[in-house]
């Protein structure tokens, strides 16, 4: 069972239970300076009050599956069942993979932000594996990866299970691609090539076409998620998982968001934060929010002795 991990300044203080799931509450109470000539006062101040509402993975129930966190409190997610994994949220959906028909056989699957009509995106007949779903804001097209065609590429299905096509990079179908994400307005998609002789994050436009290589690291860029403003990508490289790059895709610019981390990744990040799993290519994974540029004091935010990873940050 893994250690309780309560960062410096905040205190554990409740176990917040549900009929299928407990999760992890966090509060901190912060005094302010006594203004001069006039007492004291106390202002309690909420560490999580920034965390917005997200889907993550976790399998405290013996087997993994979604659930949902708002305001300190986790919910099994109405439309998971075991098997379920990789969530990403768009346009008041969930797009997801799961392996409920087969564990040799994921598959794409959708579902209303609440858990209610769930539609089976992808079929296949083989034992191919369809991952990696990622929503279009506007909530009409899935990419995903799937091996289907016999190396690991980008693929597109609409919302409503039909017309499902290889995606075109520019490069040639025996190149491995993986982790495809949709910009912030849908113009564009993010994903993982080996194109370069190196597993780099790369740009194609959302209709196909000539991809153009956003990171140059030495050892390799990984999992790949868009900043809100459509100019800035987060990622991890290759050795170096304590902290979370971020690149500005019209300079080039590289920066360290996260810093002093602990083997951090799937990470999904705002103007204010990111979310992140610790323990990502390991056993003891938890979810932490990372508050700012370089916080080295991250707040625990699901972090009880069950796995609890790939936070998405849920969009209405």
């Amino acid at each position: 069972m893994k250690a309780r991990r309560t960062p410096e300044l905040f205190v554990l203080f409740a176990f917040i239970r549900n009929r299928q799931h407990s999760a992890l509450a966090v509060a901190a109470f912060v005094a302010s300076a006594a203004v001069a000539g006039c007492g004291s006062d106390t202002t309690a101040v909420d560490p999580l009050s920034k965390v917005p509402d997200f889907i993550y993975v976790s399998n405290t129930s013996g087997a993994l599956q979604l659930y949902t966190w708002h305001k300190g409190t986790s919910t099994l997610f109405p439309a998971s069942v075991a098997g379920d994994q990789q969530p990403q949220s768009a346009a008041g959906k969930v797009v997801f993979t799961s392996y409920r028909v087969s564990g040799l056989n994921p598959e794409i699957y959708i579902a209303n932000i609440d858990g209610s009509d769930t539609v089976r995106l992808t079929t296949t007949t083989s034992a191919s594996a369809d991952v990696e779903p990622s929503l279009s804001p506007n909530g009409q097209t899935v990419v995903f990866s799937s091996d289907r065609s016999g190396t690991s590429r980008i693929w597109t299905v609409n919302a409503d299970a039909s017309s499902v096509a290889a995606l075109n990079t520019g490069s040639a179908a025996t190149v491995p691609e993986s982790t495809p994400r949709f910009s912030p307005v849908g113009d564009r998609i993010l994903f993982t090539s080996a194109q370069s002789n190196t597993s780099q994050i790369w740009i194609v436009p959302a209709a196909g076409g000539a991809a153009t290589q956003v990171t140059h690291e030495v050892n390799g860029a990984f999992e790949g998620s868009w900043g809100p403003d459509g100019d800035v990508i987060f990622y991890v490289d290759g050795t170096d998982r304590t902290k979370i790059h971020k690149v500005v895709v019209s300079t080039g610019v590289v920066t360290d968001y996260v810093t002093n981390g602990t083997d951090v990744g799937n990470q999904d990040c705002t103007n204010a934060l990111c979310l992140v799993t610790t323990h990502a290519t390991s056993s003891g994974r938890d979810i932490y929010a990372y508050i700012g540029v370089a916080d080295s004091v991250p707040i625990p935010v699901v972090n009880s002795s069950a796995e609890e990873y790939e936070p998405a940050i849920l969009h209405p």
